[in-house]
């Protein structure tokens, strides 16, 4: 996934400011992102460059004007492009030597094709919640010869959830070992086959590179068994979703909720639709502008039925609904 970055401090600033006028506390942008305060005073600084997707769902919070505005005050970068600098100083040093082994790699790879399954694997249920993930937070692209795909969070409240569900996931059904990397701006489940990449954009018709505004459940999921669509649901919310409890005194005890945000609307009118079908309660709301939209399943009984029919893999959101189960 780029992330994006601002030419100029003083538009930085400016851009958080409105933001804080926005949401009123930084607890609430921090909320709004499904990430922490610490992470969020990183972003200001300029510390750490905002995800795209990020960057996304903040610029929804502005008028037309603004949105003009902030975009001509930034610029991109890939998330591996530390990587990419160091690789080409590491080559201009030793030429030969890669030169040498990348010969050798083209020999080998004519008779063993790494990462060889099969595209076509049947549907299951590890499947299609990995789709959901990558739907939710992750992304594929092709950069040459170079095919990456990754999943980003939190480093400290995700770490748990891509050792235990996503890697034995990426193991068992593309014999694929991902390297998950904890960084100052989090978590990165990292993985590098073609076949991948062609299983992603060609079978379920992922968008190669930027999706944040395109990106929609595959068809040959939605028209499968509900035990499937239901899968890509939990994976959607394990990555990208949210748990709240909002403790204001007008609630005699925490109100729960939860929710999904994104620019697609597609997606949104799809996770809507799925939710209808198991009669799960909710609501679609407009984010300030017609940028992005947001789905909430609010209240116990709801959010008991949520769990019932699609659930979490996620351990940050069953700490959160434990004593619901």
């Amino acid at each position: 996934m780029k992330r994006v970055y601002f030419l100029y401090r003083e538009d930085r600033d400016k851009f958080f400011d409105k933001i804080k006028v926005s949401k009123k506390s930084w607890s609430k942008v921090a909320s709004y992102l499904g990430t922490n305060r610490s992470m969020i005073e990183s972003y200001r600084s300029g510390k750490l460059h905002l995800p795209f997707n990020r960057f996304s769902l903040l610029l929804a919070l502005f008028t037309e004007e603004d949105k003009k505005y902030f975009n001509s005050k930034i610029k991109e970068k890939e998330s591996n492009w530390g990587q990419k600098i160091g690789g080409k100083r590491a080559y201009k040093i030793n030429k030969e030597k890669f030169d040498l082994g990348r010969k050798k790699g083209a020999m080998a790879s004519k008779d063993n094709v790494k990462y060889n399954f099969n595209i076509n694997i049947p549907l299951s249920i590890d499947l299609c919640e990995f789709i959901g993930a990558i739907i939710g937070d992750g992304f594929t692209n092709r950069y040459g010869n170079f095919y990456q795909t990754q999943i980003t969070g939190d480093k400290n409240l995700d770490l748990k959830y891509y050792h235990k569900v996503l890697k034995p996931i990426c193991e068992k059904l593309f014999s694929i070992t991902p390297k998950i990397v904890k960084r100052s701006g989090g978590l990165r489940l990292n993985m590098y086959s073609k076949r991948l990449f062609e299983m992603l954009t060609k079978r379920f018709e992922i968008p190669a590179g930027k999706k944040s505004y395109t990106v929609k459940i595959p068809e040959e999921i939605l028209k499968s068994e509900k035990v499937f669509i239901g899968a890509v649901l939990r994976g959607m919310f394990d990555t990208d979703g949210g748990v709240g409890l909002d403790k204001r005194k007008t609630y005699k005890k925490p109100y729960i909720r939860i929710n999904y945000t994104s620019v697609s609307h597609t997606l949104i009118e799809q996770t809507h639709k799925i939710l209808e079908s198991y009669l799960i309660n909710h609501s679609v709301h407009q984010k300030n502008d017609f940028s992005a939209k947001q789905i909430q399943i609010n209240g116990e009984k709801n959010v008991r039925l949520f769990l019932k029919e699609i659930g979490f893999s996620n351990q940050r959101h069953l700490k959160k609904v434990q004593h619901l189960l």
